[in-house]
């Protein structure tokens, strides 16, 4: 479990963003010309601006959870995903390849003379910023003798 998080809490806003955008996004996989995409594209951000100023939550939230449904039913049954997006094809493609910084500390002194610039930087990088007690924490009890 990696990443083991409740689901955040989405506001009404944020749910019809984001119907929004997956709207565009399958629209996108249904109309290949862009010139119609652009077309039904405007017409949809005209049909979610028209509700845009709604100030009853209960109607607002009919409409959205119609928008919703209306979604579902006009999805696209192959839409188009991303190649390095979650479900692409590339995706995580390259994880098995990233090597973790401590790994360089074991390589042997020929593989590392390969690389002087690169080492001679790292072991710079590596030396821990030592400052004294008395500047770390301001107030510290250096100067107070009873």
């Amino acid at each position: 479990m990696k990443d083991c998080k409740m689901a955040a809490y989405l506001s009404h806003h944020q749910k019809v963003l984001r119907l929004y955008k997956k709207s565009l996004r399958h629209l996108e996989s249904w109309c290949i010309f862009r010139d119609k995409y652009r077309f039904y594209a405007c017409l949809l951000r005209a049909r979610f601006d028209e509700n845009k100023a709604e100030k009853d939550m209960v109607k607002a939230t009919m409409l959205l959870k119609a928008g919703e449904e209306e979604f579902w039913s006009n999805q696209h049954p192959q839409p188009y995903i991303f190649p390095d997006s979650p479900g692409g094809t590339s995706y995580e493609r390259y994880e098995c390849y990233k090597v973790p910084e401590w790994m360089l500390d074991h390589w042997h002194p020929s593989e590392k003379a390969m690389y002087p610039d690169y080492f001679s930087k790292r072991e710079q990088w590596k030396k821990p910023k030592v400052r004294p007690h008395s500047l770390q924490i301001p107030g510290s009890f250096t100067n107070h003798q009873k």
